[in-house]
């Protein structure tokens, strides 16, 4: 069913794919993008859609796009995605300046149309479980290791605590590691592909980490299910696989897929790697209440997005 659909982010890797999609669907799109961010993504649908360059923190701006919009359903996927370890306050600082703020500025804009969404989704991330037992559930108390993941967190619960004012469902959709087409080449698939394709060197650091890794095509089949019926009493839910491989296995998959000679690729001292990390969630609520499952296998996935980076320039 065509909608019209509101998507912050929509200039992203997750966001751009979603848009696609929902033009495939029918939708009357508005997007809502920074004024400094690159279309790059967008260039062959961004006459097909209605673009706003705007801050979310500009009240008056905001408001307009909303009454232009009038939106059945909205997509908030507008959040800094890759953020380098701080020593300092910085990452916590960016949290509190730009994504709470903007979260709470969108949710109360909304809240004031007298006509509000039927659906709100956002993207959040496993991240916000951290250090908790594995594989995550949404029942279960976060843990959260890094200012990005408690800052997701802290979006969460705030959605949780304003269930009950606010005049339409909202659901946090916590995502899992997303690859795909169209991906930074600062993420470390990308960059290794990239790296294969090219015949250049590349240094895998922690071989032993664990991470539920979800195709994008997976994730935005996710978040359509949500924005065309939330379950009732659910405001989060895993989109996962509910499997982690090694990054080690990821790489030795890559290398095959490319043909790549291995001896270009150096691993961590597996033995020295006493701190891997797991990331896995549990995606049995999905299951359950949206009757939907990871369909691509990392091969495949995998293959996919080095078939498309074979046609396309480097993404930064």
């Amino acid at each position: 069913m065509a909608m019209r659909t509101l998507i912050t982010g929509a200039a992203g890797f997750i966001g751009s794919h979603l848009v696609r999609r929902l033009l495939d669907r029918g939708d009357e799109l508005h997007l809502l993008v920074r004024p400094e961010t690159s279309l790059s993504r967008l260039e062959e649908v961004i006459d097909r859609v209605c673009l706003h360059r705007l801050q979310l923190g500009d009240e008056a701006a905001l408001a307009a796009c909303l009454a232009d919009a009038a939106p059945h359903q909205v997509y908030h996927l507008a959040a800094e995605t890759r953020r380098t370890a701080q020593a300092d306050f910085a990452g916590v600082e960016l949290t509190l300046r730009e994504d709470l703020p903007n979260l709470i500025a969108l949710l109360a804009a909304l809240a004031t149309l007298r006509h509000p969404p039927v659906a709100f989704v956002r993207a959040g991330s496993i991240a916000e479980y951290g250090t908790a037992p594995v594989p995550y559930r949404e029942d279960q108390k976060e843990d959260p290791s890094t200012p990005y993941g408690a800052g997701l967190a802290a979006g969460t619960m705030y959605l949780r605590v304003l269930e009950g004012v606010l005049p339409f469902p909202a659901i946090t959709a916590r995502l899992a590691l997303v690859f795909g087409a169209g991906q930074s080449e600062a993420f470390l698939i990308p960059a290794l592909i990239r790296a294969c394709l090219e015949g250049r060197p590349f240094h895998v650091t922690r071989p032993s980490d664990r991470r539920d890794l979800i195709h994008v095509d997976d994730a935005v089949d996710a978040l359509l299910l949500l924005g065309e019926s939330q379950p009732p009493g659910c405001n989060v839910i895993n989109i996962a696989t509910g499997m982690a491989p090694t990054m080690r296995e990821v790489t030795e998959q890559v290398i095959d897929i490319t043909g790549a000679d291995p001896a270009l690729v150096r691993f961590g001292n597996p033995a020295l790697d006493t701190g891997a990390s797991v990331l896995l969630a549990s995606p049995d609520r999905a299951r359950s209440l949206l009757n939907w499952s990871a369909a691509t296998t990392l091969r495949k996935g995998l293959e996919l997005t080095v078939a498309a980076m074979l046609r396309a320039p480097a993404l930064t």
